[in-house]
């Protein structure tokens, strides 16, 4: 098999213009929704501490051992995610084909609840009365199930992101990166210490940090647990969705892959715990249950930031809601380039024209989202089913090809050339035990959880 390692071609959207610039736009892909609205919700249904130990150890075995392995396949081909997994063997730019559609799918409905984020930003900006004196749960219900609110809000939202695109590789997604994930840090860090403070929250962190077995009957199980850490470890670090293919075709040789896709998984881990820390205790601390599900941000905090005293709240309120959006643009963006890239590419568009018709797809997509909800649609939600298609079937789908692809088509020893190629001595110290496991441990745990999500849909 030929070694296609190295292209020393210009890639046909630029570079990255440095190490700290590819970092920050990684880490911004897989920081996202995920951490901050999805990985909280879940640890609350899925028994607190045993979520997250289970997430933990998945990170550990699948996340690092796969991100690595798609930032190498992308810098090695320097093309978009299709002919980056065809490059070596026929047939294979499928995988490909299901990360593009995975990322589409995802990006179809991350738009309205990016929407969603926005209205709810704005709404704390003028002291909250978007959610004042109301039940919240009944405020939410209202506003999904408005007919054209959430939409606008959902077209503002991709209009953010298509401008972004359009300014390119460096100075679009590179740059608005660099300026959003060090901010978000911040902000985070800000609601976790008010959320700390709060009366009772030692509850909420004994939840979180604490294991109780007697928690699995309440959930969905020890299967379901991982299962649902498997999902979130992909969705969390943008595996499957052809994003760090797409990235790292953009990555010059002098950036190693090694230490960023550490620093990315360190980095995605600690957001997602301190969101945790932010949002449950918080939650604890005002008698709410964190078992809700999706509707944690948006029904259970704002009863939570109401608790505060007036001011307080209202500045709570508008940190966190602008984070998580701070989040969901640049989660957004990533989703949104791994089409563009290939649709440029393959069917020698411009750019710009491949950007606006990612785009307007996603929103018309994300439009028939937004009118399932509030019932409109009988008990048809498509945000559920596109959620549940995705994160159950694409993603640990293309988890698996993405193995086998590396571990029996391109070979681990080829991939380890690319990984150490910014190495003078061309050491990769985990090389042995990630080649063994990206060729039986991550492809056999992945396909075992993934025929127990399939059969769990039809039980």
């Amino acid at each position: 098999m030929k070694n296609m390692q190295t292209l020393d071609g210009k890639h046909s959207a630029g570079h990255w213009s440095g190490r700290f610039g590819f970092l920050m736009a990684a880490v911004g892909s897989a920081v996202g929704l995920g951490n901050i609205w999805r990985f909280p919700y879940l640890a609350g249904a899925q028994g607190g501490a045993l979520f997250l130990i289970a997430y933990v150890v998945l990170i550990l075995v699948v996340g690092f051992s796969l991100m690595i392995a798609e930032f190498a396949i992308g810098r090695s081909a320097a093309k978009n995610v299709v002919d980056a997994f065809g490059a070596r063997k026929k047939g294979w730019g499928v995988v490909g084909v299901i990360g593009c559609v995975a990322s589409f799918v995802i990006v179809s409905y991350y738009c309205v609840i990016g929407g969603w984020i926005m209205r709810y930003a704005a709404g704390y900006f003028d002291g909250g009365s978007f959610v004042a004196g109301g039940d919240y749960a009944e405020v939410f219900a209202s506003f999904t199930g408005n007919s054209w609110e959430p939409v606008v809000c959902m077209l503002v939202f991709m209009a953010v992101c298509l401008v972004i695109i359009l300014m390119g590789v460096k100075n679009g997604i590179e740059r608005i990166n660099k300026v959003l994930m060090p901010l978000l840090f911040v902000m985070l860090l800000f609601v976790m210490i008010v959320s700390l403070t709060m009366d009772g929250a030692v509850e909420g962190v004994k939840f979180f940090i604490v294991p109780d077995m007697n928690r699995v009957e309440k959930s969905d199980g020890i299967m379901g647990i991982f299962l649902a850490a498997l999902g979130q470890a992909f969705y969390s670090l943008s595996l499957g969705l052809g994003i760090g293919t797409t990235y790292g075709s953009y990555a010059k040789k002098d950036i190693s892959l090694t230490a960023n896709t550490v620093l990315i998984c360190v980095s995605d881990t600690l957001v997602a715990m301190i969101a945790g820390f932010a949002i449950l205790p918080a939650v604890f601390a005002a008698g709410q249950q964190p078992t809700v599900g999706p509707g944690l941000v948006f029904v259970t905090l704002p009863a939570v930031f109401a608790t505060l005293p007036p001011v307080l709240g209202s500045i709570v309120g508008v940190v966190f809601f602008l984070l998580v959006l701070f989040a969901a643009i640049t989660s957004a963006i990533a989703l949104i380039e791994v089409n563009v890239s290939v649709i440029t590419e393959k069917f020698n568009i411009k750019r710009k024209w491949a950007a606006v018709l990612v785009v307007a797809a996603a929103a018309l997509f994300g439009l028939m989202v937004s009118l399932s909800q509030g019932g409109r649609t009988g008990n048809l939600n498509l945000l559920d089913v596109f959620d549940s298609f995705s994160n159950t079937f694409l993603l640990p789908l293309a988890g698996i090809l993405t193995c086998i692809y590396v571990g029996y088509v391109w070979k681990p020893k080829n991939a380890i050339e690319e990984i150490t190629a910014h190495s003078e001595n061309g050491v990769f110290r985990l090389g042995k035990l990630w080649s063994f496991n990206i060729k039986t441990v991550c492809p056999l745990l992945i396909a075992v959880l993934f025929v127990y999500g399939i059969v769990s849909l039809f039980v």
